[in-house]
């Protein structure tokens, strides 16, 4: 259980990183949130990008295709998820994968990170966020097995979220905690 998450105060290093590289993306059609989701989703890989070198864990850079964006040297496949939240993680909160490439991204695991945005609503860009939260992955047959799927319009009961397109949830309770994570992604360990 992904109770364990590893905390990282993000600093310029992280903004400037992502920055260079969104600046290079286009804004891929049907993107719900526009520019917003480039940020989201190239800030989370950055840190996790950091997080792999601070554990030795050598990957390849695969974003250019949509499948999974990063073999490990163990041969794995890792699809990184990025939220934005205004609060630090819970034990409660759900993760979510978007059904919309679901049928062909089939990444060995799925790996969760969330980023803290600032109060101060003034703020855009990717300097709106002044943390990220390294939560845990799941195996890709795992999501599949745990996972609960939400329609478009559906609105989740247990806390009030209306979910903008259809979705996976995984509980932060079914996710490998990072040190499992760290050991499965080096020795090349499925589910």
């Amino acid at each position: 259980m992904a109770l364990t998450y590893r905390r990282k105060r993000l600093a310029p290093r992280h903004f400037d990183r992502a920055l260079s590289q969104i600046r290079r993306l286009p804004v891929f059609a049907g993107s719900h949130r526009k520019q917003q989701a480039n940020e989201v989703g190239v800030l989370g890989e950055v840190v996790l990008e950091e997080f792999f070198q601070d554990h030795h864990l050598n990957y390849q850079d695969a974003r250019t295709c949509t499948t999974h964006d990063y073999v490990m040297e163990s041969g794995t496949t890792v699809d990184v998820k990025t939220k934005e939240r205004t609060v630090r993680p819970k034990s409660d909160y759900d993760n979510s994968i978007p059904l919309y490439n679901h049928t062909h991204q089939r990444p060995d695991f799925f790996y969760f990170v969330s980023l803290m945005r600032t109060p101060d609503r003034t703020t855009k860009g990717v300097r709106r966020f002044v943390e990220a939260h390294i939560l845990g992955g799941i195996a890709w047959d795992q999501v599949e097995t745990l996972g609960t799927r939400w329609q478009a319009g559906e609105v989740d009961p247990a806390n009030g979220t209306q979910f903008w397109t259809d979705c996976l949830n995984i509980r932060m309770a079914d996710l490998l905690e990072n040190q499992v994570m760290i050991d499965r992604l080096h020795q090349g360990t499925g589910s």
